[in-house]
């Protein structure tokens, strides 16, 4: 399965999440629905890169690696804790294994659904390279171009910065504290702001891992070149990792 594939179910699982997260709009059967294609996406990915996890080992010695490979296994804890606590609420899909009255595995499962947005934004960005060269070769963009990396880093800035906002307005810290807030969203309002808001939010900590990760490379380049000996260009790096079949 070619790499452009891969990326577009990533994406797909992603949506889910967001549309999981909008359970008020969709109801009790279609938030179970989606959860479960959720899974069935996540099955399919684990076992599309499956030689990742033979390759894991050795391939820790990289910070940005490192990083990729810590984000991996809290994916895996939180997706299992996600997993665990949706049979046991469930009230459609699976009514015959679930628990009456588990209002604190309710709040697990809410818990871990943000937390599992949050660390697919972080995952994401640690892909991100790999992720504009599959756009780059989808859409036949070859050589670079000063006026459209400028136009593409503003536009990104701006999805941050409403990303910040957002952050602000869906109470999305104390949702990851596991604090109760008398903040909600009213669901009388458009959806398509409420999936936005969402979408930024994903796009500020993502943009932020990319360019931590990236700045790091940076000057450990700045400080190779001066030793003599150059770290290799993110292009490059990036290259190498989609030869090498890498998350």
């Amino acid at each position: 399965m070619t790499l452009r594939i891969r990326l577009i179910l990533d994406f797909a699982s992603l949506a889910l999440v967001v549309l999981c997260l909008a359970y008020w709009w969709l109801g009790n059967l279609s938030h179970e629905l989606f959860g479960t294609a959720l899974f069935a996406l996540v099955i399919v990915h684990n076992v599309i890169n499956r030689r990742w996890y033979s390759n894991a080992a050795r391939n820790l010695g990289d910070g940005s690696r490192l990083l990729n490979a810590a984000t991996i296994a809290c994916l895996a804890t939180v997706m299992t804790v996600m997993l665990v606590s949706s049979v046991l609420i469930s009230l459609d899909l699976f009514p015959f294994l679930s628990l009456d009255g588990a209002f604190a595995v309710r709040e697990i499962h809410m818990f871990a659904a943000y937390w599992l947005l949050m660390i697919l934004a972080f995952h994401l960005g640690t892909r991100w390279a790999v992720v504009m060269n599959v756009f780059r070769g989808a859409f036949g963009i070859e050589g670079a171009n000063f006026f459209r990396s400028v136009a593409l880093r503003l536009l990104t800035f701006a999805a941050a910065a409403w990303g910040v906002h957002s952050t602000i307005e869906m109470g999305f810290g104390s949702k990851l504290m596991l604090t109760y807030t008398l903040d909600m969203w009213d669901f009388n309002e458009s959806a398509l702001r409420f999936f936005l808001n969402y979408g930024s939010i994903v796009c500020l900590y993502a943009a932020v891992t990319h360019y931590v990760l990236s700045m790091r490379r940076w000057r450990k380049g700045v400080c190779g070149s001066g030793s003599g000996f150059a770290s290799r260009p993110p292009a490059q790096t990036a290259s190498n990792n989609q030869r090498k079949g890498m998350r």
